[in-house]
């Protein structure tokens, strides 16, 4: 019995051990969040591109490229996440780039809140559609 008793013991401290804990979210502002869906669709990543990513400053500052032309402006997050009037530089893009950073800046303009999940960040526009999935990573 004592041995029955020890090794049910011995499981559940086993078992205790290898429960897997969720990751801590990612802090909302100083990470480069690329972009890894649009509008439900994937991106595609062609080597040597821009890849569309937002990093949110400390200062209400937002930055980042849409995959073709970088942007800068503000941001709030009082009510949620807000992008203010966002400045860009007005390169041409080959398609099916130009596409993409279209969409990209639609979906930053239409942003109302934000949730995030371990390195997932979700964009969310004020129906609580999902415009904007992106990936949290350090500061490049």
């Amino acid at each position: 019995m004592i041995k029955f008793v020890s090794t049910i013991c011995f499981l559940l401290m086993l078992a205790a051990c290898s429960t897997a804990s969720s990751p801590p979210d990612e802090p909302l502002q100083e990470r480069y969040w690329r972009a890894v869906e649009i509008d439900g669709k994937p991106l595609a990543q062609s080597p040597g591109a821009n890849e569309p990513h937002v990093v949110l400053g400390q200062q209400q500052r937002a930055h980042g490229s849409d995959g073709c032309n970088r942007f800068n402006g503000s941001y709030q997050t009082d009510k949620g996440l807000r992008f203010g009037q966002l400045a860009s530089t007005m390169m041409a893009c080959p398609p099916p780039i130009d596409a993409q950073a279209r969409s990209f800046t639609q979906a930053l303009s239409a942003t109302a809140d934000y949730r995030i999940r371990g390195k997932q960040m979700e964009l969310l526009d004020a129906d609580g559609k999902v415009r904007l999935r992106l990936e949290a990573t350090f500061l490049k």
